[in-house]
């Protein structure tokens, strides 16, 4: 039964006493599973049908006879509205809405369950099939069980409780300890894998259990004050679990709220960047930290959660919209094999919660939390076991219906109102870490599927370089001859106003393996919690949710379908639909896009769709688009975070976009000032791969790069080595690590290197996609071909930086040759590759990071005296050997 199905009520038939054995000689059994009718339709039908019963020992003439009188004795004036079959006195049921009566056969009703052990029924409509087109809604919730299952509470208390508690959660500061290692620590974990282990057993349970695993964390892990120690956490702990097993959410929650009422939580301002940007990383959150490099973040970070910003977020959050049956598939979904999900296993939770990152979602336990009882070693058996545990909860919810109920706190996100450049207004949904990492894991075992179904049409859907081979092939197609311009479409709030039910019917019919996963996640409304306010999610995917992406993609995909044209080449990533070909050719399929993807949830915003059109063909690009509102423009645009047009308008985008990177190592030199460790780490784990990705596809940009090699080489390395450098050493900290650098490569040599790189590695997939070849196999092969032109890319680059590191020797000292073969050495540079954490104790200051680097490259020590004490000259050398005055 669907979570979007019509609303439906149950009816229990009572049980009348005919001769079953004898009624099943006149009438075949299939007809009456069973016995039953209403209380007020209990007429002594047992007289009518003995009246006629000797009819059976009569001659063969009058059997006939016999069997139409024994039928019309025990039936009467009415028929099923369902099978339009003759209803007999024996058995009916009567439609909730409007009284018409059904066979129980037609609707099997189900019993609620005894006790926390019994199996939730699957519960079937009482109402026809004309009042269930009309009443349109989810299904109501199974009546649970009344038996104390937890504590003092029934399955309806605790449920009721939570559902209560969870929005009143969700406005809470972040303000969790970490779970101390021991038994206590274990302890805890132990109660999240019995809860899961509850779901994933298909009990009555079920109803609270992900709920409770979710909400855990907020009522048990609240920390009592800013210098609390560990110890004070464990006592603390310890007494809340006994509360929590005992069913006493309301005085953990009141504990929690008096913690959480003094806290005003603010965000961190200007001033607070670099004190920010520190703290992150120490913590080992590099990318978060990579943002506060960015000036603009002031600008156009989060938004007060002001009336205003409210009703936009409502507005961008609109109702389930219906669905249009033309677009229905009459076909049946392709046959699957749900046997397939029993390779999500413990350790496909570990590893995902290994690489999970990213704040937490309602509950506020966030991703290095979650990460620390799944994956550290101290917890012993105990994180194997919710690892474990976790697999089964993944396994369930690809497989088997659950209520929507059931699943809305696990199903819930924060929401965070993002200021865009343009004043607007994105939302983001910040889902709980545990359901991020289950359904992760789901989607990574059925990634093939997922490549198979989007094939090279939407290239969302995780194909391997997707978007830098949608960047190559539009371009490409753009360059030749015959092509007469590009359209680049935007759409309004594409995520969020997605036609979720035909989305859901997409999948089920292109990608049938998911479309339980995703009737679980999406076939009922989930809460959104911003501020003080609960908007409901009832169209579209949630941009955050680890299976948003796939979900689009697919649901997407029929209207891709209905816009193929031959002169056009549609180049399609996520809700960024691109085109390429002759003017009249973008028209048509510009107009198919419009007149059919409302439909879909797809509403193009022509004040911000670009046609790139050709000098020759600009008049008639004027006269086909000219009343559409399109910007037509002969220059440019940009194209996914590049930029297709003219070579002017390329320079300008890069040259823009230099500036603003610019800004950020001015930003970087400032901290590198007090925390060059910390600088230096961020840097070649993330700063630099934000260019690097424009220098993958856009061609013979190097030169423009020229002002952030200035800054790289006269501010930021003189602050890593503590002196200005030479030529020749500024190519030895170009060099990887493990080679004897500092992997600071020049960024105006890597950038033919990389372009030359994407394209190489790209090549299969983009030819597949000029081809427009719709083939399910060709995408894996193209898949095939491109890892292995990746590791000849690995393998040409590693070959380009062994001859760099040859000729840098043939000019060295030997003084200096010798410290590079030592840091070349297997282990000597692991303190460079290293995170910075503070915990433990990899973080080095100031003069200890720059004495490290004087010490790997022999540089000079200026604060050296001249002459040690036994009278010899004084180096950085003899100081660590000199048994006067040594180091």
């Amino acid at each position: 039964m669907s979570r979007g199905s019509p609303s439906r009520c149950q009816s229990t038939p009572v049980t009348l006493r005919p001769d079953s054995h004898l009624l099943s000689f006149f009438t075949p059994r299939s007809e009456f599973p069973s016995f039953g009718s209403n209380d007020s339709n209990t007429f002594d039908s047992e007289i009518s049908f003995n009246k006629h019963s000797e009819c059976h020992d009569e001659s063969n003439d009058s059997t006939d006879e016999c069997i139409r009188n024994i039928r019309n004795a025990l039936s009467i004036d009415a028929v099923c509205c369902e099978c339009s079959e003759k209803i007999y006195f024996a058995e009916f049921v009567s439609c909730t809405a409007c009284s018409n009566l059904i066979h129980p056969q037609c609707v099997t009703p189900a019993q609620p369950p005894t006790n926390e052990l019994s199996p939730i029924p699957d519960y079937s409509p009482t109402l026809c099939l004309a009042c269930s087109d009309v009443n349109q809604g989810p299904p109501p919730r199974p009546q649970l069980s009344q038996v104390n299952c937890w504590g003092d509470l029934n399955a309806e208390e605790v449920f009721v409780k939570l559902q209560a508690l969870a929005p009143l959660i969700s406005t809470w500061a972040p303000n969790l300890f970490e779970v101390p290692f021991g038994a206590v620590g274990r302890g805890f974990i132990d109660e999240l894998t019995r809860l899961a282990n509850l779901f994933a057993t298909s009990t009555a349970a079920e109803s609270y259990a992900l709920s409770a695993l979710v909400l855990a964390p907020a009522l048990l892990l609240q920390k009592p004050s800013k210098k609390s120690k560990v110890g004070g956490h464990k006592n603390l702990l310890e007494r809340r679990l006994e509360l929590w097993k005992s069913g006493k959410f309301d005085q953990l929650f009141r504990e929690a709220a008096a913690i959480q009422k003094p806290l005003n939580y603010q965000s961190p301002s200007e001033e607070r960047c670099n004190k920010r940007f520190v703290d992150l990383m120490r913590n080992g959150q590099t990318s978060e930290a990579t943002g506060w490099l960015d000036s603009s973040r002031h600008t156009c970070g989060v938004k007060s959660c002001t009336d205003e910003v409210l009703l936009d977020l409502e507005k961008k959050h609109p109702p389930a919209s219906p669905i249009s049956s033309k677009y229905v598939h009459s076909d049946p979904p392709a046959d699957h094999q749900p046997v397939t999900f029993q390779g999500i296993t413990g350790e496909s939770i570990y590893k995902c919660g290994l690489n999970i990152k990213g704040s937490g979602g309602p509950s506020g336990f966030d991703a290095s939390g979650v990460s620390r009882i799944l994956c550290a070693k101290k917890f012993k058996q105990s994180s194997t076991a919710l690892c474990d545990a976790l697999s089964l909860v993944a396994q369930k919810l690809a497989t088997t219906e659950v209520h929507g109920d059931f699943l809305a706190i696990f199903c819930s996100s924060r929401l965070i109102p993002l200021e865009k450049t343009d004043g607007g207004t994105r939302p983001i949904g910040i889902g709980e870490v545990f359901r991020r990492i289950v359904v992760k894991a789901i989607i990574f075992s059925q990634r093939v599927a997922i490549k198979v179904a989007a094939n090279c049409v939407q290239l969302a859907a995780g194909q391997s370089g997707g978007c830098e081979a949608a960047i190559h092939s539009l371009s490409d197609r753009f360059e030749e001859a015959d092509c007469e311009g590009a359209l680049l479409l935007d759409a309004s709030n594409a995520f969020n106003r997605l036609n979720r039910g035909l989305a859901l019917h997409s999948v089920d019919r292109l990608c049938p393996i998911l479309a339980q996963l995703f009737n679980n996640l999406y076939g009922a409304p989930s809460p959104l919690y911003v501020g003080n306010q609960v908007l409901m999610s009832e169209e579209g995917a949630t941009q955050g949710c680890p299976s948003a992406m796939a979900m689009y993609s697919i649901g997407i995909l029929p209207l891709i379908s209905l816009a193929d044209l031959e002169d056009v080449l549609q180049v399609w990533y996520a809700d960024d639909g691109n085109a390429a070909g002759t003017i009249s050719g973008l028209h048509e399929w510009y107009e198919i896009i419009t007149t059919h993807g409302p439909a879909f949830g797809y509403h193009i915003n022509p004040d911000k769709c670009v046609l790139i059109a050709k000098e020759h063909h600009l008049e008639k690009a004027q006269e086909l688009f000219g009343e559409t509102g399109v910007q037509i423009t002969t220059a440019g645009a940009r194209h996914l975070g590049a930029a297709i047009g003219s070579t002017e308008f390329k320079t300008t985008f890069v040259t823009n976009k230099v500036s603003e990177w610019v800004s950020c190592l001015e930003n970087l030199v400032t901290v590198a000032k007090t925390h060059p460790h910390l600088a230096y780490s961020n840097y070649v784990r993330s700063l630099k791969m934000k260019w690097s990705y424009l220098q993958r596809t856009l061609p013979d940009i190097g030169h423009l790069f020229q002002p952030m090699e200035d800054i790289l080489r006269h501010k930021l390395i003189p602050l890593f080595v503590g002196k200005h450098i030479s030529d020749i050493e500024r190519r030895i900290l170009a060099l990887p690590v493990k080679m004897g650098g500092l992997a600071l490569e020049n960024p105006v040599q890597t950038a033919n290197q990389e372009y030359n790189n994407s394209r190489f590695a790209t090549g299969p997939l983009v030819s597949l996609i000029l081809a427009e070849e719709d083939c399910p196999n060709n995408i894996m092969d193209a898949e095939m071909k491109s890892g292995k032109l990746k590791k000849k890319c690995a393998d040409a680059t590693d070959e380009r930086h062994a001859t760099e590191r040859t000729d840098i020797f043939a000019v060295l000292d030997m003084k200096t040759q010798r410290a590079m073969e030592l840091c070349s050495e297997p282990g000597a540079s692991s303190w460079l590759t290293a995170r910075p954490l503070q915990k433990l104790g990899h973080e080095l200051n100031q003069v200890e990071f720059v004495d490290a680097i004087r010490l790997r490259y022999g540089f000079h020590f200026p604060d050296l005296i001249g002459k040690c004490g036994c009278g010899a000259q004084n180096t950085s050398d003899h100081a660590l050997i000199c048994k006067v005055w040594r180091l």
